[in-house]
C-alpha cells in the first residue's frame, strides 16, 4: 500500500476535473481524496503500487477534454501522515497562493446540443445549457477557486433534479458549477416588453425572419443580429450603425453551411468547429450572378467573409426552433456596441445605446462579469493567426522560460486595446477591449484590469505603457499611482512576438505598425529595430 500526493497545475477549474479524477480513482481501484486549491488541483491517491500506478496514467492520458495539463507534480507521503483512506471523495475547494489559470469560456459540446433538441429531454431548447465540457468561465467569475458560489450563477439556486445530477459521479453535471435546467436557471426575455421564454425567443426569431434587427445577449456580451441573406436588413444596419463598409461578421448555421459561402480546408474546419469558435476569415466562394447565400453588403468588396459558428445555445435557437419559422442559414452577427465604445453587457447600457440601432432586444438574467468580444483569426500558408484574441482563448497565459520574478501591468494601446498582466514567467493577456479614443472604453478598460488583478490575485509593482504621452492608455497607467515604465511603441510590438515564441535572444525586428511616439519625439511608422529585452537599436525606417 503507498500513498502519493500530486499536484495538477494548468486549466484543471471549471472543466471537469475533479469529476474526472473520482471516475479514474473508482476505475483504478485507489482511495484517497481531490481538492481544487485555486492554482492547482491537489489530489491523494492510495492504493496497490500498480493501482495507483494506473492511476497517474489515467490522469495524464485522459483528463477532461477541455482540461490543459501544464505540469504533475507527484511526491510519496507517509501513510501515518494522512492515516487510511476509506474511499475517494471530492473535499470543497480551498484557497492556496500560487499559480492560477482561469478557464475561458467554452462553446457547447455536441452532447448538450443533443439533448436541447430532444423532446423527451428536460433540458429540451433550454437557452443556458451546459455541463462539465461546455459554458461559460470567465464572463461570469468573480473569484477563485471557480465554484457556483464565486459566479454570477449564485443568483439561481439549483433545483432538486440538477442538484442531483451535480452531485452524482456518474453525470455529465457532476461539479458542474453553471448547471441548471429550464425550471431553475436564467431565463431570457425582451427588454420592455411582455415576451419572456419560448416567447421572446418566438419573437425574436419572427423579426430577424422579417428583416428586422435585434440586439442578443450572448456569454460575453451583445451582438447586433439580422438577416445575412437579406440585402435590405444589413444596408439597414450599416446606416444605423455608421458603418458603410467595414465587414461584419457572420453566424452560419453549421459548416455545411460555411462550405456553401467559403472555401475551408481541414485546418480551418477543426477551428471552426472546435471548443473555441472563433471568427475565420475566410475566402468567398465565387457565385454565380443569380444564386442566393450571403448578400453583397456583409462584406463588400472583400474577397473573404469573417464567419463563425453558434457557440452559446441560445444562438443555436436562432436558428432552429419548434416553432416552424423558416429561418435563414446565416445571420450578421456583429459586436453590440455604437462605433468606438465597448461591446454592451448590461441591459441598462444596451437600451442606452443600442436601441435606436435595433427593432427588439433579447436580453437574460445571467450577469456578465467580464465583457468578451468574438475572438477573429485569419490564415497565412495554411497556418492560423491570431487578428484579436479574445473569448474562448483569454486569459489563457503566455509562458516564457526566463527566469523573470514580479508583477507587472501593461496597459496595452490605443486603438485595439488589450492589456496585460505579468505574473513572474506568465503573461496574461485581456479579453479585447477596443479603441480608447472612446471615454466608455477607457472606463471599460480599468474596470476590467481590476476585475483581472482580483482573478489572478496580482497588485502589480510596476506599470508599462506606451511612450505617446496623450494616449489614454498612458492616460490610465499614470492614473494608478505606480512606477511607470514607458515602451517606444514599435519595439513593444516586436517585444510581443518575441514573448510570444519564447525568444531570449537578441534579434532583428521589422514593425510595420503605421504611427507610432518615437524616442526623439517625432512620429515613426515603419521600424527596423535591434531588440532584446532590455533596449533596442534603430537600424532603420
Amino acid at each position: 500500500m503507498i500513498t502519493k500526493k500530486i499536484r495538477v497545475y494548468g486549466i484543471v477549474q471549471g472543466v471537469g476535473f475533479r469529476p474526472t479524477v473520482s471516475r479514474h480513482a473508482a476505475a483504478a481501484g485507489i482511495t484517497g481524496s481531490v481538492c481544487n486549491k485555486g492554482p492547482y488541483v491537489e489530489i491523494f491517491a492510495q492504493g496497490e503500487e500498480k493501482c495507483v500506478k494506473d492511476f497517474l496514467e489515467k490522469l495524464e492520458n485522459q483528463p477532461p477534454k477541455r482540461a490543459a495539463i501544464l505540469k504533475i507534480n507527484t511526491e510519496d507521503v507517509k501513510e501515518e501522515e494522512y492515516g487510511k483512506f476509506n474511499d475517494f471523495q471530492i473535499i470543497e475547494s480551498e484557497k492556496t497562493k500560487g499559480e492560477i489559470f482561469v478557464s475561458p469560456d467554452i462553446a457547447i459540446c455536441e452532447e448538450c446540443k443533443k439533448e436541447m433538441y430532444d423532446p423527451k429531454d428536460r433540458r429540451y431548447l433550454h437557452p443556458f445549457i451546459n455541463c462539465t465540457c461546455c459554458g461559460p468561465r470567465l464572463t461570469i467569475l468573480d473569484a477563485l477557486p471557480y465554484d457556483r458560489e464565486r459566479t454570477s450563477m449564485k443568483e439561481f439556486p439549483m433545483c432538486p433534479d440538477c442538484a442531483s445530477e451535480y452531485e452524482d459521479p456518474a453525470t455529465r453535471r457532476y461539479d458542474a458549477q453553471p448547471v441548471c435546467c429550464n425550471a431553475c436557471g436564467p431565463e431570457v426575455y425582451l427588454t420592455g416588453r411582455e415576451e419572456r421564454g419560448r416567447a421572446a425567443i418566438i419573437a425574436t426569431r419572427k423579426m430577424i425572419h422579417d428583416g428586422g434587427i435585434v440586439a442578443i445577449k450572448g456569454i460575453g456580451g451583445f451582438h447586433l443580429c439580422c438577416d445575412a441573406t437579406n440585402e435590405e436588413a444589413v444596408q439597414r444596419l450599416r446606416t444605423l450603425k455608421k458603418r458603410p463598409a467595414k465587414p461584419f461578421a457572420v453566424m452560419a448555421r453549421d459548416v455545411e453551411a460555411v462550405k456553401q459561402e467559403c472555401l475551408v480546408n481541414e485546418v480551418q474546419e477543426e477551428i471552426l468547429d472546435g471548443h473555441q469558435k472563433p471568427i475565420l476569415l475566410l475566402e468567398k466562394r465565387k457565385k454565380s450572378a443569380d444564386s442566393t447565400g450571403l448578400c453583397k453588403s456583409v462584406a463588400p468588396g472583400n474577397p473573404k467573409v469573417g464567419i463563425m459558428l453558434p457557440y452559446a445555445p441560445v444562438q443555436m435557437l436562432l436558428f432552429r426552433y419548434d416553432d416552424g419559422i423558416e429561418m435563414p442559414d446565416y445571420l450578421v452577427m456583429t459586436s453590440g456596441n455604437t462605433s468606438g465604445a465597448p461591446i454592451c453587457r448590461e441591459d441598462k447600457e444596451a437600451i442606452q445605446e443600442l436601441s435606436r440601432l435595433c427593432d427588439c432586444m433579447l436580453s437574460h438574467n445571467r450577469k456578465i462579469r467580464i465583457r468578451a468580444d468574438d475572438s477573429v483569426m485569419d490564415f497565412y500558408k495554411n497556418e492560423p493567426y491570431m487578428i484579436r484574441r479574445s473569448r474562448g482563448y483569454a486569459p489563457l497565459p503566455i509562458m516564457v522560460q526566463m527566469s523573470w520574478k514580479g508583477q507587472v501591468l501593461a496597459t496595452g494601446g490605443e486603438l485595439k486595446n488589450t492589456f496585460c498582466i505579468g505574473v513572474d514567467g506568465r503573461f496574461y493577456p485581456s479579453p479585447y477591449v477596443g479603441d480608447l479614443e472612446d471615454l466608455r472604453t477607457v472606463e471599460a478598460l480599468k474596470e476590467t484590469i481590476g476585475r483581472m488583478e482580483t482573478l489572478l490575485e496580482v497588485e502589480p509593482k510596476v506599470v508599462a505603457c506606451d511612450l505617446h504621452p496623450k494616449y489614454n492608455a498612458t492616460v490610465v497607467a499614470k492614473e494608478l499611482g505606480l512606477p511607470i515604465l514607458k515602451i517606444q511603441h514599435h519595439f513593444a510590438h516586436i517585444l510581443s512576438c518575441m514573448a510570444e515564441n519564447d525568444c531570449e535572444d537578441p534579434v532583428v525586428g521589422v514593425s510595420f505598425d503605421g504611427t507610432g511616439y518615437g524616442t526623439d519625439g517625432t512620429i515613426w511608422g515603419g521600424e527596423i529595430l535591434r531588440c532584446d529585452y532590455d533596449g533596442f537599436e534603430r537600424l532603420g525606417s
